[in-house]
């Protein structure tokens, strides 16, 4: 089967067969005529796959399928939105899920990598922050730290400080925490949130082994249908 997660910004596709991974952007899969996933989730994922399942849902079962703790709080930082669960004795304690503001999101931070030509990779975190409680209000301080001569990438690893602040409270404040996500890849990001707390990244195929437990049950479903 052909399982993918179709975000805002980026999809991760993979082949549950050959156990194959290709992570695109989102944009270029209208590209591809003719294509369609067994199932999917994500933002962008509705109308390219069979079956569809509910992005909070798929992060919650990757979760328990990749983290063999009892209690523990997982957060997701996508493009668009930051999705949060807690669990409690493998049990879901609280969903929580964030769509009103980019401040909190990768696609606002990719904009501006993109835009003063920052490598994440090598961008050392700051100790201080911008207070990010809206994307465009934190670009704007962004554009006048960088015209009173701030550089550029001290002034963004701020922004992303204020982003973690954001994420660790939304989170509500643990003292460890499982990350999902691309900011998994993103050294400042991760230097940053751990002066907040302790934390596990998990990578960006979560909501991927999620969906692995609908294949199974798909699979089964067939099995069934064939011996009918």
């Amino acid at each position: 089967m052909i399982i993918a997660d179709c975000g805002s910004s980026w999809a991760k596709i993979l082949d549950t067969e050959s156990g194959a991974l290709e992570i695109v952007e989102t944009k270029d899969l209208v590209s591809r005529k003719g294509l369609m996933f067994d199932i999917a989730t994500g933002h962008s994922a509705k109308r390219l796959c069979r079956v569809f399942k509910n992005e909070l849902i798929a992060l919650a079962e990757g979760g328990l399928a990749v983290v063999k703790d009892d209690d523990f709080s997982l957060i997701d930082v996508g493009s668009r939105d930051i999705k949060f669960v807690r669990f409690e004795g493998r049990k879901v304690r609280k969903l929580d899920w964030n769509l009103a503001c980019g401040s909190t999101t990768g696609a606002t931070v990719e904009l501006l990598g993109f835009y003063y030509g920052i490598d994440f990779k090598s961008l050392p975190p700051a100790a201080d922050w911008i207070n990010v409680t809206c994307g465009v209000f934190g670009m704007e301080r962004i554009l006048e730290q960088v015209s009173a001569g701030i550089p550029p990438g001290e002034s963004v690893a701020m922004f992303i400080h204020g982003l973690v602040r954001n994420v660790f409270n939304f989170a509500g404040r643990p003292e460890h925490l499982y990350l999902s996500g691309g900011f998994c890849e993103n050294p400042c990001f991760m230097d940053s949130i751990e002066k907040y707390c302790s934390v596990t990244a998990l990578g960006r195929t979560v909501p991927l082994e999620g969906l692995k437990i609908e294949t199974k049950s798909e699979m089964k479903i067939g099995d069934r249908t064939e011996r009918g």
